[in-house]
């Protein structure tokens, strides 16, 4: 009998491989944003307290050395460059607390995305595309995480590799021991072994702020660009549905069921939308809050004069959160102009020959889809590419404001 080679069994995409990069990232602060059945150990939560303990202690350090900067009026630039850094943290922090605080939401929020998602079948998930818009989902979410990365690991490693070119290579006497991100400790680390556990403990808390912000970025994304893939799905197919109520006996009645069923997708997509923006409501507002005020304080130190290693690590600092910025803006205007498209298509179909009913049906769809769905801030402020300039408009104003006092 001749051995039959086994045809390995064809792998279907589901919501996890979006969700995975932002759930590493979150796995590596001692975090699961949502209910995933598996159940840590308790070395998992101390893991997660100690990496939150060393924050927020880096986070008050950081604020009594900008206080005492502030004191000496001949710092401003250092008080510049500490303000950025709190800020940066601030908004590292309110994005973990709101997935901590919204979990059994975001909980919900993965199982309504389960319930939507194609079904585990080559000829629908080729028909919603699937792979594609997965291959899209990773090149937004390796592409912004790895740029966050690098200007994570500019700012931790650029002073102590300085230091060790000056020190071991160069043997300047003078070589000074310089923190990745603030100079105060309670005790003191120059000319010490404590140098590197202070800097390590200052780094550590720098890869903390950074993984809390970017993981919670690459699950907004990933929630909407499966959003969107319900969106011209629920399109295609109003544009390409076949009106049978002419051509066979009960034509009608199956044309009035195909269509409650694309209704009841349109709804559970709108839920969807809803319960993206619960959950990602606050965190949203205090991002482009504390982005605005980044950009502006950035700014202002790349107009003064700086040393060539400081101006690259800001440079990088301001393009990583203006690209942030404008990803989050970007997503919701495509949200807007998906959801929008699903009206065109109600009115594209070829429904002259439809029932009157049918037509009725097709005219709510219409008229909800009047109304599109956006990445919404809280009620304060509704996303969208004209978003991104009320940014710099409000950025600059801050630029302006924070120049004319260093002048």
């Amino acid at each position: 009998m001749d051995n039959v080679a086994e045809m390995p069994e064809e792998k279907y995409v589901e919501v996890d491989d979006f969700l995975r990069l932002a759930v590493k990232f979150y796995n590596t602060l001692g975090i699961d944003p949502y209910e995933t059945g598996r159940k840590r150990t308790i070395w998992f939560q101390i893991y997660f307290a100690l990496n939150m303990f060393n924050m927020v202690f880096s986070f008050y350090a950081e604020v009594a050395t900008l206080v005492d900067r502030l004191r000496d009026n001949e710092n401003f630039l250092e008080s510049c460059i500490l303000l950025s850094y709190v800020s940066y943290v601030v908004m590292g922090l309110s994005k973990i607390g709101a997935v901590m605080k919204k979990k059994p939401k975001m909980t919900a929020l993965v199982r309504q995305l389960e319930t939507c998602f194609p079904s585990p079948s080559a000829k629908v998930q080729e028909e919603y595309a699937v792979k594609s818009w997965l291959k899209r989902c990773h090149i937004y979410t390796k592409g912004f995480g790895g740029l966050f990365m690098i200007m994570y690991f500019a700012h931790a490693l650029i002073p102590l590799f300085i230091y060790f070119i000056q020190r071991v290579l160069l043997h300047y006497p003078d070589a000074k021991q310089i923190m990745p991100f603030y100079q105060l400790e309670p005790w003191e680390f120059r000319d010490s072994w404590l140098f590197y556990p202070s800097y390590f403990h200052q780094s550590s808390a720098g890869y903390t702020a950074t993984c809390g912000s970017i993981a919670g970025d690459l699950m907004i994304f990933a929630v909407v660009l499966q959003v969107i893939m319900h969106y011209e799905r629920l399109a295609k197919v109003l544009r390409e549905f076949k009106i049978q109520a002419h051509n066979a006996p009960n034509g009608a009645k199956e044309d009035i069921r195909k269509l409650q069923s694309l209704v009841a997708n349109h709804i559970d997509i709108l839920r969807l939308t809803d319960l993206m923006n619960e959950v990602f409501g606050i965190p949203l507002l205090l991002n482009f809050i504390a982005s605005a005020l980044l950009v502006c304080l950035v700014g202002v130190q790349l107009t003064i004069a700086l040393s060539p290693e400081y101006f690259c690590k800001q440079m990088l600092f301001l393009i990583s959160v203006l690209l942030e910025v404008y990803l989050l803006c970007s997503f919701s205007q495509r949200l807007i102009d998906a959801s929008e498209n699903v009206g065109h298509a109600a009115y594209d179909m070829d429904w002259l020959g439809s029932d009157k009913r049918f037509k009725k049906i097709l005219i709510f769809i219409s008229m909800r889809s009047q109304k599109p769905v956006c990445l919404k801030a809280t009620v304060v402020l509704d996303l969208s590419m004209p978003t991104m300039s009320i940014f710099l408009g409000m950025s600059y104003k801050f630029f302006c404001a924070v120049r004319t006092m260093y002048q």
